[in-house]
């Protein structure tokens, strides 16, 4: 009898091994989000938008864009992806792909050249801000506010960074905006590929978190900043939607954080 319910009670142990597991990964990502949450910042953009066909402008517009940033340098240092505060280069991407080769006569162009920029602290605050360094290689733009905080900002250590595996977890931080009460978010994904070629990036399974937010390790460790890696995807055709977007030559990765820190360096100094 004792032999049998020693073997039950091991049975219990394994059937429930996995799902401890699982509590003991949220639980710590609970605590990732609770120590940086306060570097996740929303921006708001105003752009200046144009779009033309064949040459000819057909329309021009000021529009409000929500992005997110996160502080990298407690002076307030924000990296976010350029792509949120130039769209204009994603779409004409995205159109090109799909209209394949036209004459000039036909050719869409879309052009977004961001006017103001306002950052808005997790307790409400809302800073001016400008442009110092934009990488368009690596979908990054550093933005820093026009007057000096008044104290030290909540901001992530670049240089502490982890080096996840094939099928490791990650932490995604995001933050929601008006509609969600500008609420802290977060995510736990796997790492479902490594990209070992021009360099190193990192891509997430499943639907991605918005572009120039943070993932870090369960441990707590940063990984890198979410970025939109684009490539050319060649010759497009009326069908390359259907390939979804690395037919077009756009792929949502993470970038190691030591690769944003070699170019926050360089927005330092700036």
């Amino acid at each position: 009898m004792r032999s049998w319910i020693a073997s039950l009670a091991a049975v219990a142990v394994v059937m429930t091994a996995p799902q401890i597991a699982a509590q003991d990964a949220r639980a710590a990502a609970r605590d990732v989000v609770k120590k940086w949450q306060g570097a996740v910042v929303n921006v708001r953009v105003v752009l200046k938008t144009r779009m033309a066909m064949g040459g000819r402008e057909m329309s021009s517009a000021d529009d409000s864009v929500d992005a997110v940033g996160t502080v990298v340098d407690p002076s307030g240092l924000t990296v976010m992806s350029l792509g949120s505060l130039n769209p204009g280069a994603m779409m004409n991407k995205i159109v090109g792909a799909s209209m394949g080769s036209g004459g000039n006569d036909s050719k869409v162009e879309i052009s977004s050249e961001p006017s103001e920029l306002k950052m808005r602290l997790p307790d409400g605050r809302e800073l001016p801000a400008k442009i110092v360094l934009r990488d368009e290689d690596l979908d990054l733009a550093f933005i820093r506010p026009t007057t000096k905080p008044p104290a030290p900002l909540v901001s992530i250590a670049l240089a502490e960074s982890a080096t996840p595996a094939l099928l490791d977890q990650v932490v995604v931080l995001s933050r929601l905006g008006r509609v969600g009460g500008w609420a802290a978010s977060a995510a736990l994904a796997d790492v479902s590929a490594i990209i070992e070629r021009p360099r190193t990036f990192y891509v997430l399974g499943g639907a991605p978190s918005s572009m120039g937010t943070p993932a870090f390790s369960t441990s707590g460790k940063l990984v890198g900043l979410l970025t939109l890696r684009q490539v050319d995807p060649g010759r497009g055709s009326m069908f390359s939607m259907m390939g979804g977007s690395e037919a077009m030559g756009l792929l949502p990765v993470i970038l190691p954080a030591a690769d944003v820190l070699d170019i926050a360096r360089q927005a330092t100094e700036k």
